[in-house]
């Protein structure tokens, strides 16, 4: 009887356990209805055929390391659109030697990572984009997040966030990365 209450008991334990835990590896999301990714210039000549750019570089997680990455195109309002990134990995970021990718988006000011992965170490980054049409984003509703596959996005942790319209420039300082995925500037809506 004693080893029947005790399965019985692990039983409840693990079940309602699991059911209250199950998103401690996600965090909470938002729908992104509520905040649209910042749209990008369209390349000269109108064609989004090669809307991507992908840079790859090795990083031992150990040690650390910086990945520097640009991608730049003709179009938009201020003749060329630039993105440049800076990702720095703290010593213990992850184990061993892996092959980062950083994929650049023409379409939206967004950034997808790979491979997927979460952290042991938060890594940071910096990312600029310039020459993007700002005239209807308003600098209090511009965010830095983390898009989900599904579309959801969530809300980073950064040190600063700023936009010069003048410029057409965008640019967060130390956004928080607990793990790759995608990521991007949005305009918030209440």
């Amino acid at each position: 009887m004693k080893k029947i209450t005790k399965i019985l008991l692990f039983t409840i334990i693990f079940i309602f356990g699991c059911e209250q835990g199950s998103n401690t590896v996600s965090p909470p999301i938002e729908p992104n209805y509520e905040s649209p990714l910042i749209s990008l210039p369209t390349p000269e000549g109108g064609s989004n055929a090669e809307s991507e750019y992908t840079v790859e570089k090795v990083i031992n997680g150990w040690n650390g390391g910086t990945f520097y990455a640009q991608y730049s195109y003709e179009g938009g309002p201020f003749g060329t659109v630039t993105i440049i990134s800076k990702l720095q990995f703290p010593s213990g970021a992850f184990s061993g030697y892996k092959t980062i990718t950083q994929t650049f988006n023409s379409e939206t000011a967004s950034v997808t990572f790979g491979p997927a992965m979460e952290f042991n170490q938060t890594v940071e980054y910096d990312i600029t984009i310039t020459g993007v049409d700002l005239s209807g984003v308003n600098p209090d509703s511009l965010d830095f997040v983390y898009i989900a596959n599904n579309g959801t996005i969530q809300y980073c942790e950064y040190e600063h966030l700023w936009m010069d319209q003048s410029t057409g420039r965008l640019h967060v300082d130390d956004a928080e990365l607990q793990h790759f995925s995608r990521y991007g500037f949005v305009n918030r809506i209440y």
